[in-house]
């Protein structure tokens, strides 16, 4: 048996090896500062104290990462790996610079040692070597770091000057090396970041209502809490240990930790099908709607998951398997609605609006300042919602959509307001530009944090930081005096105290609000009591209808689409049964000769009671099936047609719901949102809104900071983060201290990146795909099979971070859902079935190499070509790489010159750049040429001809539009090029892209209209998956005969 913390411990240990990424400061550096190198010709040189005076940032022993790729191999005992394992370890390692430590300089130049951050890496190196695997903990590192920059104070004490001069710093160098027990030959001694020196500041300014004084830029960690450079997850995970041994155990973390599986109730099976349909009963459905156009109504899954996450337990962990275009995003709308409306039935429940504040408060502890904030009722809490993901884009993007007004019902709009012109501040921060005009917002219901960058935009909302939307803002809150509030006025933005104080003529008070939302509350209690008093006939009907059948074999289906003609044929069956009741009695003579008959002619008796009882059923049957079709046309909803649950129909709309259910939930949720609106505005101190905006530049003392969340969650229902932030962002907060987290994408989460998020959460709801991207993980085969040895023996499969992702774990966890397309002896989560993404042919080629045809396709299944390019097609392109590389120059030439095509036609419409197509590729190496070939003005020129110029913006459009299959997660372009790449020399890299499906799953379904695939066919087209993608792509040249003498031109 697998103890949990062993998990935790190997997870850990995996960490150390991950790799700083030392490129990406060093390339944001060089936007706007110096950059030196420094060697020991450098040094020697006597720049060094040139920079005197300069704050600076120094990278210490910097090394390329793939040294240490390859060096780690000869450490390793584990026994050799396949040839496709070479290739998932190549595509995946990590490249580039990395450090042994980082350290900043302040203007007079003395190091604060206690301040460095450490890479683990160099360490966890030095006892991978030396064998001592055990020794890869926290508490080993911890006190290994802690002996380091006692080392190096005890080096600093010896100084004639304090400050770091070039004569110290080999010596200080060499410490680092002796501290890692690892060094490699080394050329250059650091990296140092240089920034100018600022300029003094003219006067201090007030604190206002509408400024808020700042302090650093950045949280700190904990005091205690050692900065480490290569993992963002090592603290947590040690917290995590501990949790689970507490008296306040992590119950979802568990779960997730879990060494066996649950019991599985199959959804496909008759009585998973039974509970669908039960979950889907009215009783059972969530209160809370998005407000997008009423017509429009959840599939049936969709809302099977959403009636499930209603009634979900504490610690509980729910998995959902979202393949792509499926309705992740509407699901997760809905979720938030049901949870807002949650919290305002309980602010519905105060008798005034400071019955929400428990009688505690509680000092919200700053470096310079302290607020005094009362908490809230625990009846408001746990409603907070999370939403987290490795992929930074995703959970931005979402935090973007949920204020939009796009995509919210006309009808509602008017109606739909929350802080709307806080939010419209919020949504025009551009960091350090100027305010730029965003999409129409509704309300501030979510905000991204997480980097500091996102933190200071929300805090953005407490004060301005610009005279005017069109100045650049400053480093610091101005005084209300010097803002041009006319200014920001007549765009309709405000921070949140001009909002307070200019809009109090219109604000609604709690009392009014309360009267509001209780009135659409009643509303929908009586709907959705009709839809009571319709299913329970509906299924009385139901129960009743075999019975009917049995008489009249012939009988239409009990549904609504066939109700006329089954009350048509129900009375004639009661005809024809009354009618054979009468005949029997004549036989049987007048009623006390029937009295007699009962033993005298029993057979004939017996006939006309049967006859009777016959007739009463089909009576009782057809009186309520004549209340059925006036009780739905009143109700509006779609009901079950008694056909199979997976057909297209019943998959299509949820049952219980139509437009005008879904109409009275929209407006609970938009009376639910002016009820919080009204809370938030009666009872938030100034103290408490100036402590949260502290919050967000740096955490209070521990004590107030789950105290300050609960309200930051108060204000804004819905906050995002990457996982990688989850530590600097929640630290303090224990077990639970949340109320939900929502895991987006989480096909693409290694299984450690969650422990911190899911530890802190009460319910936990995962929505993700383990057929599209797996996660990115840069630790070689053999490693990780060495530390799983170690730490857990033959248990390392169940928690392998190579073969697993978060979503893997959710669903084995998860005590429902469907057998797995690929591996029958596995399970899915709840499974989403309607596709509305893709046209084919890409959405049958998914459909068919990744869920085993599960999938319904909810768009027109025809195939349309483009004008330029045909219809979608894999145009076989073969050719020798000359560089030994995986790119082939044909392809990367036969796609520059259908790319001209479409830029030729952009400029006959007057444009000017390239069409936001995506260039999708398995391989690096592949991006690599083709980044090379299309960003390079020259080669546009000789396609286009010396009259026509290149596409403009080409470096911008290189970037965001080519990459490898993994960088293209959770986008979508109308046209996608999938280039393969290889030749005959590369079957190895071929065999790893088609061992499973979900390269070309993730590549195919990009395309919302049109895809083209350029490769070799020989090489690719009889291989796993490729050949459905061969196949498909040949039937759409079929059906376009034009297209197919386009696809074989070599143009």
């Amino acid at each position: 048996m697998t103890d949990h913390e062993q998990v935790l411990d190997f997870w850990h240990s995996v960490e150390f090896f991950n790799a700083y990424d030392l490129d990406k400061p060093l390339d944001d550096a060089r936007k706007s500062r110096s950059v030196e190198r420094l060697t020991e010709t450098w040094l020697a040189s006597g720049l060094w104290d040139k920079y005197l005076g300069h704050r600076r940032v120094l990278y210490w022993l910097p090394f390329d990462v793939t040294h240490v790729t390859r060096m780690i191999e000869d450490y390793v005992d584990s026994p050799s790996i396949s040839e496709v394992a070479k290739v998932r370890d190549g595509e995946m390692a990590a490249t580039g610079l990395t450090c042994y430590a980082q350290l900043t300089l302040g203007p007079t130049g003395e190091p604060n040692f206690e301040s460095l951050s450490v890479s683990a890496l160099p360490w966890a190196l030095g006892r991978l070597a030396s064998g001592d695997i055990g020794a890869l903990c926290a508490v080993t590192f911890d006190e290994s770091v802690r002996e380091l920059k006692r080392v190096l104070a005890d080096e600093q004490s010896q100084w004639a000057d304090k400050r770091l001069g070039a004569e110290q710093l080999p010596q200080v160098l060499k410490h680092l090396e002796q501290w890692a027990g690892w060094a490699l030959p080394q050329t250059d001694l650091a990296y140092m970041d240089i920034w100018p020196i600022a300029k003094p500041r003219n006067g201090a300014v007030s604190v206002q209502p509408d400024d808020v004084s700042t302090d650093s830029p950045e949280p700190m960690a904990p005091a205690d809490e050692l900065v480490i450079l290569n993992s963002f997850y090592v603290h947590d995970l040690v917290q995590a240990k501990r949790l689970l041994s507490s008296e306040r155990p992590a119950r979802a973390l568990r779960t997730y930790l879990s060494t066996l599986d649950p019991q599985k109730l199959d959804l496909d099976s008759e009585s998973g099908q039974q509970a669908i349909n039960r979950t889907l009963r009215p009783e059972n459905g969530i209160g809370g709607r998005w407000p997008a156009a009423s017509q429009h109504v959840q599939s049936l899954m969709q809302q099977f998951a959403l009636n499930t996450m209603g009634a979900m337990d504490e610690g509980e962990i729910l998995a959902v398997n979202g393949p792509p275009g499926t309705g992740k995003t509407t699901l997760l709308r809905d979720l938030i609605a049901d949870l807002v409306v949650g919290r305002a039935d309980a602010l519905a429940q105060l008798a005034v609006a400071k019955d929400g504040l428990s009688d505690q408060v509680i000092d919200a502890v700053f470096s310079k300042k302290s607020y005094r904030i009362p908490l809230l009722s625990e009846t408001l809490t746990g409603f907070e919602m999370l939403v987290a993901s490795t992929n930074n884009g995703a959970v931005e993007n979402l935090s973007l959509e949920l204020p939009q007004l796009k995509g919210i019902d006309a009808a509602r709009v008017q109606h739909l307001s929350y802080f709307q012109e806080v939010a419209t501040h919020y949504a025009g921060c551009q960091g350090d530009k100027p305010w730029k005009t965003p999409e129409p917002v509704w309300g501030l219901v979510a905000a991204a944090l997480g980097r500091k960058s996102n933190r200071r935009r929300l805090r953005d909302i407490f004060g301005n930081r610009a005279a005017t939307p069109a100045d650049k803002p400053g480093d610091t809150f101005i005084a209300k005096s010097k803002v041009d509030l006319a200014s920001w006025d007549k765009v309709g933005a405000m921070t949140y105290w001009h909002f307070k104080s200019s809009t109090r003529h219109r604000q609604l008070g709690f009392k009014v609000a309360k009267e509001r939302y209780l009135k659409a509350r009643k509303i929908h209690d009586e709907q959705r009591q009709q839809l009571q008093v319709l299913c329970a006939l509906y299924e009385r009907l139901q129960q009743a209808f075999p019975a009917v059948q049995a008489l009249w074999p012939a009988a239409p289906r009990l549904s609504p689409q066939h109700l006329a003609s089954l009350i048509e044929g129900t009375q004639r069956l009661l005809e024809r049964l009354e009618a054979k009741k009468n005949t029997l009695e004549r036989k049987l003579g007048p009623a006390w000769w029937r009295w007699l008959a009962q033993w005298f002619r029993k057979p004939l008796y017996q006939q006309w009671v049967s006859a009777g009882d016959d007739l009463e059923l089909a009576r009782a049957f057809e009186s309520e099936l004549r209340d059925l079709p006036g009780l739905i046309q009143e109700c509006g909803v779609y009901l079950w047609d008694g056909a199979p649950l997976d057909s297209q129909a019943n998959q299509q709309h949820a049952f219980w719901q139509g437009a005008a259910f879904n109409e009275a939930r929209s407006d609970l949720f938009v009376a639910a949102m002016t009820l919080h609106e009204a809370f938030f505005l009666e009872v938030a101190s100034p103290d408490l809104v100036f402590a949260l905006s502290a919050m967000l530049e740096r955490p209070p003392l521990l004590p107030a900071r789950r105290a300050l969340w609960q309200w930051l969650f108060m204000l804004t229902p819905v906050v995002s983060s990457t996982f990688a932030s989850i530590r600097a962002q929640f630290a303090g907060l224990e077990a639970e201290d949340l109320g939900w987290l929502i895991i987006d994408e989480a096909g693409q989460a290694p299984p450690q990146a969650a422990v911190g998020a899911i530890m802190r959460a009460k319910r936990v709801v995962v929505v993700g795909d383990p057929l599209q991207i797996e996660p990115v993980v840069t630790q070689s085969t053999r490693l990780l099979d060495t530390l799983g040895r170690h730490w857990l023996g033959d248990s390392r499969s169940r928690y392998a971070i190579d073969s697993h992702s978060v979503q893997t774990f959710a669903d084995r966890g998860y005590g429902q859902g469907v057998r797995h397309p690929l591996d029958a002896e596995k399970f899915i989560g709840i499974p989403l079935v309607m596709h509305r993404r893709c046209d084919n042919p890409m959405f049958e080629i998914s459909n068919r190499i990744a869920y085993a045809q599960r999938m319904r396709h909810a768009k027109d299944s025809g195939i349309v070509a483009h004008p330029l390019l045909g219809a979608s097609a894999w145009w076989s392109v073969s050719g020798e790489s000359t560089d030994g590389t995986k790119y082939i120059e044909a392809q990367g030439q036969r796609l520059l010159r259908e790319l001209a095509k479409l830029y030729q036609a952009a400029l006959r419409d007057g444009g000017a750049l390239l069409p936001p197509v995506f260039v999708i590729t398995p391989f690096r190496e592949v991006k690599a040429g083709l980044v090379s070939l299309l960003g390079n003005a020259a080669a546009w020129r000789r396609v286009l001809g010396a009259e026509v110029p290149p596409p403009a913006n080409l470096a911008g459009w290189v970037s965001s539009c080519i990459g490898t299959v993994h960088t293209f997660q959770g986008k979508e372009a109308d046209i996608v090029f999938f280039v393969l790449g290889c030749d005959s020399t590369r079957m190895g890299a071929i065999d790893w892209a088609c061992s499973t499906p979900n390269l070309l799953n993730v590549a195919v379904t990009r395309a919302k209209k049109h895809l083209y695939i350029l490769g070799d066919q020989n090489l690719w087209g009889d291989r796993q998956y490729f050949e459905v993608a061969r196949d498909l792509l040949s039937r759409a040249q079929v059906q376009h005969p034009a297209s197919e003498a386009m696809a074989a031109a070599p143009s």
